[in-house]
C-alpha cells in the first residue's frame, strides 16, 4: 500500500520518518529539527569543555557506532543531504562563533575530489558559519587507519597554506571527529587558535582527557 505524500511533508533525514508527526513534547516543542526523536536520541551528548595545553577544547559529543555510520554515509558514500544534522542540538549558539575566524581541518585532495565537497565546510554553512581552509596535507592518510607512533606524525603531513590570508580576529580550530588528538594538535602548534571545537570525541580520547575536564560552560551550547 502507497502512502499519500502532501508536498509540504517534512522528513527526518537519517531514517526518513515523518517530522509532521507529534509523538512526544519534544516533537511538538522542536518542530524546526532536521531530524527525528528517535536518531537525536541515539546521539550521545557529551558537551564538556577540557583544558588542554591552556587551550579550551569543546567537545559535542561522544564518537558512538551510530555517529561512525553516519560519518561514513555523509563523507564516503557522499550523502550531503546529511550535512545540517551534526550540529543541529546547538544550531541555536552557532552564531556565537562568527566572533572567531573558524579554521578547520582539511581533507586531503584525493579524498576532496572523489567526495566532491569538503565535509566540514558543508557541516556548518547551513548555519551561515564560514569554514576557512589554512592548512593542507602533503599527502593523503586517513588518521585512524595508522598505528599509534605514525600518528604522532602528523606534523610532517599537516602543513599551514604560505599564502592563505588570515585577519587578526581570534581563530577557532574545528573538526569533525578527534580520535587520538595528533591531527588537532599538529594544527594547534600550526594556527594558534583561541580554542577547539569538536562534534565527536573517541570514548578512549574522552578516558584519557577525563581528568583535564573542567567544569565550565560553552558559549556554543
Amino acid at each position: 500500500m502507497y502512502r499519500a505524500l502532501k508536498v509540504d511533508e517534512r522528513f527526518c533525514l537519517i531514517c526518513n520518518e515523518s517530522l509532521d508527526e507529534i509523538r512526544s513534547l519534544e516533537d511538538l516543542l522542536f518542530q524546526h529539527r532536521t531530524i527525528c526523536t528517535a536518531c537525536q536520541n541515539q546521539f550521545k551528548p557529551v558537551q564538556k569543555i577540557f583544558r588542554i595545553h591552556d587551550r579550551e577544547w569543546h567537545v559535542l559529543y561522544e564518537y558512538n557506532d551510530f555517529l561512525e555510520r553516519l560519518f561514513f554515509r555523509y563523507k564516503e558514500q557522499r550523502d550531503i543531504v546529511l550535512a545540517p544534522i551534526f550540529l543541529e542540538r546547538i544550531r541555536d549558539h552557532l552564531k556565537k562563533m562568527r566572533s572567531y575566524q573558524v579554521c578547520g581541518l582539511c581533507s586531503s585532495d584525493k579524498h576532496r575530489l572523489h567526495r566532491g565537497f569538503e565535509p566540514l565546510i558543508e557541516m556548518f554553512k547551513p548555519y551561515g558559519i564560514e569554514v576557512l581552509s589554512p592548512l593542507y596535507k602533503t599527502r593523503p592518510v586517513k588518521q585512524s587507519a595508522q598505528s599509534k607512533a605514525s600518528r604522532k606524525q602528523i606534523h610532517t603531513i599537516l602543513k599551514r597554506k604560505e599564502l592563505y590570508p588570515l585577519s587578526k580576529k581570534k581563530i577557532l580550530l574545528v573538526d569533525d571527529v578527534c580520535t587520538t588528538g595528533s591531527s588537532l594538535e599538529a594544527a594547534c602548534q600550526l594556527l594558534d587558535p583561541q580554542c577547539v571545537f569538536v562534534v565527536a570525541a573517541h570514548p578512549q580520547w574522552l578516558q584519557t582527557h577525563a581528568s583535564m575536564g573542567i567544569e565550565k560552560k560553552s558559549s556554543f551550547w
